[in-house]
């Protein structure tokens, strides 16, 4: 019987494969299609979304050289507050969906104890959305909410619902964005994650996660066209 040579890698070969099969892994994670997600009530209508409360999105951003990532702080203060914007005008122009801002923990719309309740819900989503996004597919289940938690926001009764934004980006250098080409990697984009959740059940109405390729700092059109795409199955409210 002959016995076929299997070679094995040298020592200093193994780096580079390794690396090369993270940058494989996160250039596919990147570029998985995004999808969206209703809950039975919101899909078949027994839930109508007419006004939201839309919290403080959190969206980082990191400059991405050959030296590896570093954040950028005020680009994502920038960007999670140009996400909110967006999302708000394709709601209210795309959906006749009535956007009601939320009372940032900086500003003075807001009493101590408003600030800490949104502080907390915060917290509280953070926790929830990994578990989302694992089984998003379960949205269409109803087997996602928050529960009556979302009543300490003391929240009056025009609004439906409560909308979480969430996201990263990454911002290449020209450097990094020359050596992408030449070996590949993972490209410029901004991935999001939007939650819509009942105001008065804290139930999981609405899941989705769009995502722009290029760089996120310049994301203006780019960043509305992605979100329409996001909403696309959200129910619009009739005029």
């Amino acid at each position: 019987m002959k016995i076929t040579h299997i070679p094995r890698y040298h020592g200093a070969l193994r780096p580079t494969l390794i690396a090369f099969t993270l940058c494989l892994t996160a250039a596919m994670a990147v570029t998985t299609a995004s999808a969206q997600f209703l809950s039975p009530k919101l899909s078949g209508k027994q839930t109508t979304v007419r006004r939201v409360l839309i919290l403080p999105a959190k969206v980082d951003v990191v400059r991405d050289s050959m030296k590896g990532p570093e954040g950028m702080a005020a680009e994502s203060d920038e960007l999670s507050s140009r996400a909110g914007d967006a999302v708000a005008e394709v709601l209210t122009k795309k959906k006749n969906i009535t956007a009601l801002p939320a009372p940032t923990a900086a500003s003075g719309d807001a009493d101590p104890q408003a600030k800490y309740a949104i502080s907390d819900i915060q917290s509280k989503f953070d926790d929830l959305l990994p578990k989302i996004a694992k089984k998003r597919s379960d949205v269409k289940k109803g087997r996602f909410t928050m529960g009556e938690e979302v009543l300490d926001l003391n929240l009056d009764k025009s609004a439906d619902a409560i909308v979480f934004i969430r996201g990263q980006g990454r911002k290449l250098t020209s450097g990094k964005q020359a050596f992408r080409i030449l070996v590949g990697g993972v490209p410029a984009y901004m991935a999001l994650q939007i939650v819509i959740v009942d105001a008065r059940t804290g139930e999981v109405l609405l899941y989705s996660d769009p995502m722009l390729m290029g760089d996120p700092t310049t994301a203006n059109d780019r960043l509305r066209k992605a979100l329409e795409k996001g909403f696309k199955k959200m129910p619009a409210v009739t005029p």
